[in-house]
């Protein structure tokens, strides 16, 4: 169990507190505890308030998964700050889409939202629920008010450091705020408490407000990676204030770059480092991940929410995904990538660059059935056949047996069939059934003219002037039972050759006379154009027999499902069309699945070390001092090593560029709500040259204006406070 939840939170949770959103800056206290000073009377309640605090961006209310809410006039589930912040980050890009049609939640996909929206309204209430949360706390944590009450010396200290974190998570609702709507009501603890109508402040002026209050709590709060896990320590500043500076440009016009350097230093000087395994940081138990700066905390015994990572990590689960393989008790079938985000990857679905295709096969030749015990007995299944060569009665071609079992021969029905009497390789008109003594893949020649047959075992392999063994030793291929092919994954000599062979003989072998993706027996070598890891398969089960090269993708960023899943979408109601993604999973690393199926243990890591030497790259890149491009490209390939598993996937100083890094932000942070800010920041969300599938609410995609950069001042609240002006456009 999490120290924070198991410490905490079940303490905070047992105080009953309860609210509602009437109004901005009203304070939620259990109606049983008549004033502040009684709440605060026992020294405790610092930290249980503290906990709920950290509490409000993963669960809905008191009583988990619902019941108790803190805010009222909307489905708990959809109301929790993560769910909310999630959908308004990754719906609105190219990462991700959904199928349900909940309210106007495709709105976020077509970039069609109004100021009536339920969603952004939601997003809109949660954060200044948060910021009232924030604000009482820090109001009732003044030294007059600890004096006062009697609370001094080490429960004093330790209750400054709590407003520290309070401070923290005040501006980081508050960053939200901006760089969701930009100009907002703006209230702190130095308000009165009680109704009146918040003033609006711009946002250079809550850009500066943020900066100022992480710097002034900057000293206060616990060193880097020293606080309990899942709360804020001063590694947590650092990073919100380098993701401040990096956006600075793009929220308030100023050029922050060299200051975002400073901190993105800070962080990593601090001690952390990377996952070793990227999957790692999506399972159950990634609470010890070293690469993590701040997380959200989920637990499936004590954080009971329909938000959070129950809605991620169910939402990305349909189709033919079996749910039990993510510790989960179902899936939802709503989330998936578009193809736009998925080939930001070497090829579409990870899967790598194609050098050569298979081709269908040739579907127009005379066939003979083979059914047997390996396929059901059925004399019709032409998926099972051999194929005419040559003359009308002679016929050849491959099958797979999974064990020993019989088989025999037959033309599309049991009316004509043939078998092996003696067993002495003459086929005889209804004979005796025919068989394989092992497992294994066989060649199988018949010539009915004759009435023989043979079989013969075989093991194919790549021999050529490209391969290991050059043109005197093959290299053993695999044979796949699933995909039907003889597959291999070698490092080729570019600008040499390559053949397949059969059982390390020159009795049997394919080539490509037409350099066409066919194969012919005994045909030309297949030239390799340059060095590399290929991935190269052979495809034997038909005629005509073909094969395919490609260079496949070591990324191991790559998480798609895409069995039963089509590349492209047309309509977003179908989970099966758009790949799905298999980041998160309720499963720990050694395969032990979650608490609880239904609630995740898996916490969503929002500040964590990678994230940070893409900033300071990017930093670097955007003409930041203090940094150095060699050190941009060292964090980097530090990135692509983990992902790819060795240098293969290493770029050089002259592939670091800003388009660059936008797209290495994707494959390495999708999913983890940075894809709509990291599009704004670098003009591509609306009016630039990026498009993506459903933007604009085309197909295929289309520029949206500027003014969505920035989302609406919810019509609610606009109404209910003549303080508050809506943002250009809207």
């Amino acid at each position: 169990m999490h120290k924070l939840l198991g410490s905490l939170l079940l303490l905070l949770l047992s105080l009953g507190f309860t609210a509602c959103f009437n109004d901005l800056d009203t304070v939620p206290l259990d109606e049983d505890l008549a004033t502040a000073d009684v709440v605060y009377d026992d020294p405790a309640a610092y930290e249980q308030v503290l906990a709920k605090l950290y509490a409000g961006l993963s669960v809905s209310g008191q009583q988990g998964p619902a019941g108790l809410p803190d805010i009222s006039g909307i489905d708990e589930g959809f109301s929790t700050y993560l769910r909310q912040y999630w959908k308004a980050q990754e719906l609105t890009t190219d990462e991700a889409v959904i199928a349900w049609n909940d309210g106007n939640i495709h709105d976020y996909e077509e970039h069609d939202w109004n100021s009536s929206n339920e969603f952004i309204t939601a997003m809109y209430n949660r954060i200044f629920y948060q910021i009232t949360l924030a604000n009482e706390f820090i109001r009732e944590t003044t030294e007059e008010k600890l004096a006062g009450r009697g609370q001094t010396g080490t429960v004093a200290d330790q209750v400054a450091v709590f407003r520290a974190e309070a401070r923290f998570l005040r501006a980081l609702s508050y960053w939200h705020a901006l760089d969701l709507f930009r100009n907002v009501p703006f209230v702190t603890e130095e308000d009165a408490v009680g109704s009146f109508f918040p003033e609006q402040i711009n946002a250079n002026e809550l850009f500066a407000f943020i900066e100022s209050e992480l710097l002034d709590i900057e000293s206060t709060m616990v060193a880097a990676r020293q606080n309990e896990y899942g709360r804020a320590d001063q590694a947590a500043v650092w990073t919100l204030l380098a993701k401040l500076y990096l956006n600075a440009e793009a929220h308030v016009g100023q050029d922050r770059n060299t200051d975002c350097i400073t901190y993105c230093k800070k962080v990593i000087e601090a001690g952390y480092s990377l996952e070793p395994e990227y999957a790692n940081l999506y399972v159950a138990d990634n609470g010890n991940s070293p690469e993590t700066i701040f997380a959200v905390l989920f637990d499936g015994q004590n954080t009971r929410t329909w938000g959070g990572m129950t809605f991620i990590t169910h939402a990305a689960v349909g189709g033919s995904m079996d749910p039990l393989a993510f510790g989960l008790d179902g899936g939802w079938g709503g989330t998936r990538a578009t193809s736009a985000f998925v080939n930001k990857f070497p090829s579409a679905g990870g899967g790598g660059q194609v050098v050569v295709a298979p081709q269908d096969p040739n579907n127009s030749y005379n066939l003979l059935n083979v059914p047997g015990a390996y396929q059901g007995w059925d004399p019709a299944n032409n998926a099972t056949a051999l194929a005419q060569k040559g003359d009308a009665n002679t016929f050849e071609g491959y099958a797979y047996f999974a064990e020993a079992g019989e088989f025999k021969f037959a033309r599309g029905s049991w009316d004509e069939n043939y078998g092996d009497n003696e067993g002495d390789g003459t086929l005889e008109a209804g004979g005796g059934n025919l068989s394989v003594a092992a497992p294994g893949y066989y060649r199988i020649y018949v010539d009915l003219n004759a009435l023989t047959y043979s079989i013969t075992p075989m093991q194919f392999g790549l021999i050529g002037s490209a391969t290991p063994g050059g043109w005197d030793n093959d290299t053993d291929m695999t044979y796949n039972p699933v995909t039907g092919a003889w597959e291999l994954e070698v490092a080729l000599v570019g600008g040499q050759e390559i053949k397949f062979r059969a059982n390390d003989a020159w009795d049997l072998n394919y080539g490509d006379d037409g350099a066409n993706g066919l194969l012919e027996q005994n045909g030309a070598n297949i030239a390799i154009a340059r060095d590399g890891v290929y991935k190269v398969s052979l495809f034997l089960n038909k005629p005509d027999y073909t094969y395919g090269i490609e260079v496949p993708s070591s990324d191991g960023r790559a998480m798609f499902y895409t069995d039963g899943q089509s590349l492209e979408i047309t309509d977003v109601s179908q989970f099966t069309q758009g790949y799905a993604i298999t980041k998160f999973k309720n499963v720990t690393r050694n395969g032990v699945v979650g608490s609880d199926l239904t609630f995740p243990d898996t916490d969503f890591l929002m500040f964590r070390l990678a994230d940070v030497y893409l900033m300071y790259a990017e930093a670097v890149l955007r003409n930041g001092s203090g940094g150095s491009i060699d050190e941009a490209v060292g964090y980097i390939n530090e990135l692509r090593e983990r992902a790819y598993g060795n240098t293969s996937g290493n770029i050089q100083r002259s592939d670091l560029n800003l388009p660059f890094i936008l797209d290495e932000r994707a494959r390495e942070l999708y999913w983890e709500c940075h894809r709509r800010t990291d599009l704004v920041r670098f003009g591509q969300f609306t009016d630039g040259t990026y498009v993506w599938p459903f933007k604009g609410g085309t197909l295929q995609g289309t520029q949206t204006a500027a003014f969505r950069d920035v989302f609406p001042i919810p019509a609610a609240d606009l109404g209910a406070n003549p303080n508050l002006q809506q943002n250009t456009g809207y």
